[in-house]
């Protein structure tokens, strides 16, 4: 299998995993790769869902080029890919989504704490992207929320969805997952009692600890077994 070949398989595998994670709304949300040449973006077409998603369904297209000449089947929010990619040479894998409590929490002014080991992944905060609400399908849409990302990770679209941005698809997925994870951990902890937050001098600490390098892909590892003992990996390549 060639490294693009490999790729690809990367970017359906991602769709599976975040269908599986809370990501799953009807065929909307999609996962991107940028490819070695840097210029090539690789991303999951539309019409179809996250949890179905197979290499074949993984278009190609230019990150240079007329967006005229995009394939077709393009997502209509392709330009929230190609906006960050444009302007964050370091990123490799963008995913865009609508998870439920993620989506939730981005329509109030609440205060995202660290309650969890999932939530100090996010120790830089959870920006939110205030501009429209709408479909985010044009060239000034898309850089204005490549601008309110910045050099995070990840953004919140408010009454939106979400926006990770990563260095690898091993590392956008976890981000992705565990934004959703630690955003619904917080929805639970409300409800029993007043929150406490992990003191902020161990917040740092813990982050350290916790996502080192080589976890990502450890943890992706442990995914792609899961959803191939459980029957998930129809149309997928046979494992190694």
């Amino acid at each position: 299998m060639s490294s693009t070949e490999r790729l690809i398989e990367q970017v359906a595998w991602s769709c599976r995993i975040l269908a599986g994670e809370g990501y799953q709304d009807l065929t909307l949300g999609h996962v991107s790769a940028r490819g070695e040449d840097d210029r090539t973006v690789y991303i999951k077409r539309r019409g179809v869902a996250l949890s179905e998603v197979t290499p074949a369904d993984v278009l190609a297209f230019d990150l240079d080029g007329d967006p005229a000449d995009a394939p077709g089947g393009m997502h209509l929010e392709a330009v929230l890919h190609t906006a960050v990619y444009r302007r964050r040479p370091d990123v490799r894998c963008v995913v865009h989504g609508h998870p439920p409590y993620a989506t939730a929490f981005s329509a109030t002014d609440a205060d995202f704490e660290f309650l969890t080991h999932d939530g100090v992944l996010f120790i830089d905060g959870l920006p939110t992207f205030d501009g429209v609400p709408e479909l985010i399908v044009d060239e000034q849409q898309g850089g204005a929320v490549a601008d309110a990302l910045g050099d995070g990770s990840t953004l919140l679209l408010r009454n939106h969805g979400v926006l990770v941005a990563e260095r690898s698809v091993a590392w956008a997925t976890l981000t992705a997952v565990l934004l959703e994870r630690s955003v619904q951990l917080q929805s639970i902890a409300s409800t029993l009692g007043a929150l406490r937050p992990i003191p902020d001098e161990l917040v740092e600490q813990i982050h350290k600890g916790k996502y080192r390098d080589g976890f990502a892909d450890e943890y992706w590892d442990a995914w792609v077994r899961d959803l191939r003992r459980n029957g998930n990996a129809f149309g997928m390549p046979a494992g190694d």
